[in-house]
C-alpha cells in the first residue's frame, strides 16, 4: 500500500508575528492523492562529490593604495595632525574597498599624500625624504622642527611591509636645503604603539562613525560571494538493518553581502564597537527519502565541506567569512516503511544586523520565505520524517596580528515535520478519497500532521547565542479516510 500527499501554495492564508517582523507565508494547504515529486530545481549548481572541497575557495588580499580626492600638490599635507586622510586598502579580487581612520597619539604625517616628496629611504634609525619643491620643503621644515612625530609611509620597499603601510616614530628631523632631504631620526613602530583610536569600514555599513560623512568619504559596494552546490545521490545516514537515509536530490545556492565596522580605543585597550550587516538570498531543493525495516527512530546530519572566502588586510584585520550548507533529520517509525519527503525554499532577502558586542542591538528584517513540500509513506505504520536544510554564514575575525580573535555568524534553518498514521487493508487506492477532518482516530485510512518552521540563530562565539527569528505554519492536520 502507498500514499501520498502534496501541500501547495496558492495565496496567502497564515501569517505569524515573530521577533517584530512580520512573515506572510504564500500558501493555501490542499490535499491530493497522487504520487508527486519536489520542484524542479533552478539553480545552476556546480556537483560536488561527498565531503570534498570546492575548487574556488579564496582569499582577497587588500593592499594599500594610493588616496583619491585629495591635493596631493598642497602645501597642507605636510601640516602635522592627530588625524590621518581615511586610509584605503583595495584587492584585484573585488571592487570593495576597506578603509581605516586612525586618530593619532602623536601629531603625524601621511608620506603618501605629498606628491613633493620624489624619494624615500629607510633604514633601522632613519627616514630620508627627498623633496623636489622648494616650496614645500620649507613648509615641512616649518611644520616639522623639534617635534616629536609620525612618519606614516606606503612605498614598498625597505619602509614597509610588502601591502602594508609603514609607522615611524620620529625624535628629530635634520634638514638639507641645498639638496631639499629631510632626515628623520627615527625607529619603526607599528599602529599598536602610535595610534589613540581605528576605525574599520567594510564595505558600506548602515551606521558607523561621523567621520564618514564629515570626511567626504564615498565607499564602494559592500562585499559580496555567493555559490551553488549539488550533491549526487548520497546517503546521509545508515543503520544496518534498520535505516538508510538517502539525500536524492539535493542543492542549495546562495548570494551573501556583508559590510561592517569596528571602532578600537588603543588606549583603554577596548572594542567600542564591531557589527556586521549581512544580506542573504538562498535557495534549496532537498528530496530524503528513509527505508525503515523495523521499529526505529534516528537523528542524523550531514554537511559537505564549507566554501571559505577571506578577506586579508595584511598587519590590520584577517576576515575569513564562509558558507556552511547542511542537511538534517529526525526519521521513527513504528513497523517497516519507506518515506519519502521533499521540499524546496526560496529566500530573497534576509538581513540581520549581527552586533558583536550587545545581543540586544542583534536586529533582522526580510526572512519572508517561499517554500513548497511533498511526501510519500508505503506501509502500515506511525512514522515521522522531519528533515532540515541548515545554512551558515560564519565570520572569523582576527584584528592587528591576532590582538583580537572573535568568530560570529548567522545560521538559517527552514524545515518541515510531518507526523504519518497509515492504516487499512493492502491495495488501497487512494484515488477519489475525500479531504475529510478526523473528529475521532483515523483507523481506516492516512492521517497527517505537517508544518513548516524555520529559525534563524545569531551567535558570537565568546559572547552570546541567540534565535533572532523563527515563524511554525501549520499546514494539514486531516484524516483522509475511506471507511
Amino acid at each position: 500500500m502507498k500514499a501520498s500527499y502534496n501541500i501547495a501554495f496558492l495565496a496567502p492564508a497564515f501569517f505569524a508575528v515573530v521577533a517584530g517582523d512580520v512573515c506572510e507565508p504564500e500558501n493555501v494547504v490542499t490535499a491530493r492523492a497522487t504520487v508527486v515529486t519536489s520542484a524542479e530545481s533552478t539553480v545552476n549548481s556546480t556537483a560536488i562529490a561527498n565531503s570534498t572541497s570546492v575548487a574556488n575557495d579564496t582569499t582577497a588580499v587588500y593592499a594599500a593604495v594610493p588616496l583619491s580626492g585629495v591635493d596631493t600638490h598642497s602645501a597642507e599635507r605636510v601640516i602635522l595632525s592627530t588625524d590621518l586622510p581615511v586610509l584605503p586598502y583595495a584587492s584585484n579580487a573585488t571592487d570593495t574597498i576597506i578603509s581605516v581612520n586612525h586618530t593619532m597619539r602623536y601629531p603625524s604625517v601621511l608620506l603618501e599624500s605629498i606628491s613633493s616628496i620624489s624619494n624615500v629611504d629607510c633604514s633601522d634609525t632613519s627616514v630620508a625624504l627627498t623633496f623636489n619643491d622648494s616650496s614645500i620643503f620649507e613648509a615641512a621644515v616649518a611644520a616639522w622642527d623639534n617635534k616629536t612625530l609620525v612618519l606614516v609611509t606606503n612605498h614598498m620597499g625597505d619602509c614597509d611591509a610588502e601591502l602594508e603601510r609603514g609607522f615611524f616614530l620620529v625624535d628629530t628631523v635634520t634638514f638639507d636645503s641645498e639638496n631639499l632631504i629631510a632626515t628623520a631620526s627615527s625607529s619603526k613602530t607599528d599602529v599598536n604603539s602610535t595610534a589613540a583610536y581605528t576605525e574599520i569600514y567594510f564595505g558600506q555599513p548602515s551606521t558607523g562613525s561621523s567621520n564618514l560623512t564629515t570626511r567626504d568619504i564615498t565607499l564602494n559596494p559592500s562585499y559580496t560571494f555567493s555559490n551553488a552546490v549539488a550533491l549526487p545521490s548520497t546517503v546521509l545516514y545508515s543503520y544496518d538493518p534498520y535505516l538508510t537515509a538517502t539525500a536524492d536530490t539535493a542543492s542549495f545556492s546562495s548570494n551573501v553581502t556583508l559590510s561592517g565596522y569596528l571602532a578600537y580605543n588603543w588606549l583603554t585597550f577596548h572594542i567600542d564597537s564591531l557589527y556586521f550587516d549581512v544580506d542573504v538570498t538562498f535557495d534549496s531543493d532537498l528530496s530524503i527519502s528513509a527505508e525503515v525495516a523495523a521499529s526505529y527512530g534516528a537523528t542524523f546530519s550531514y554537511a559537505p565541506t564549507a566554501l571559505y572566502y577571506g578577506l586579508s588586510v595584511p598587519g590590520l584585520v584577517e576576515l575569513g567569512p564562509q558558507l556552511q550548507f547542511g542537511v538534517d533529520a529526525y526519521v521513527s517509525a513504528s513497523a517497516a516503511v519507506n518515506i519519502t519527503t521533499a521540499f524546496g525554499l526560496g529566500l530573497a532577502d534576509g538581513n540581520v544586523h549581527l552586533d558583536l558586542l550587545e545581543s540586544a542591538d542583534t536586529t533582522t528584517s526580510g526572512w519572508t520565505p517561499t517554500y513548497s513540500a511533498s511526501a510519500d509513506i508505503s506501509g502500515q505504520a506511525v512514522a515521522t520524517l522531519n528533515p532540515n536544510a541548515t545554512f551558515t554564514v560564519e565570520l572569523a575575525i582576527s584584528f592587528f596580528g591576532g590582538l583580537l580573535d572573535l568568530s560570529s555568524g548567522v545560521t538559517a534553518k527552514p524545515g518541515f515535520t510531518n507526523e504519518f498514521t497509515l492504516a487499512g487493508s493492502a491495495a488501497v487506492d487512494l484515488e477519489g478519497v475525500s479531504n475529510t477532518n478526523s473528529s475521532g482516530l483515523c483507523t481506516q485510512g492516512l492521517a497527517i500532521d505537517s508544518e513548516f518552521n524555520f529559525a534563524v540563530d545569531a551567535f558570537v562565539t565568546e559572547f552570546y547565542s541567540a534565535e533572532v527569528y523563527s515563524v511554525n505554519v501549520p499546514l494539514l492536520d486531516e484524516c483522509f479516510s475511506w471507511a
